[in-house]
């Protein structure tokens, strides 16, 4: 579990998130279309592991947008 400026517990998909500056869970929600609410639950220090669909597609989205990341440096 990782801690962000805040002091909040984040998952690692959160603090990866927070560490890139031009990320935002927004953008991450539109390229997905998951919502909002979903992506901040799997930020959040105390989620889940998602669905494998839901890990294809952010892992997917992330990729679409430049970065090098694979499934298990998530969950």
């Amino acid at each position: 579990m990782f801690k962000n400026f805040l002091g909040k517990d984040r998952s690692p998909l959160g603090s990866f998130i927070d560490r890139n500056h031009r990320l935002s869970q927004e953008i991450l929600a539109k390229e997905t279309k998951l919502s909002r609410n979903t992506i901040s639950d799997l930020c959040k220090g105390d989620s889940r592991r998602p669905q494998i669909q839901t890990q294809q597609k952010i892992v997917s989205a992330l990729r679409k947008l430049g970065y090098n990341v694979s499934t298990s440096d998530f969950w």
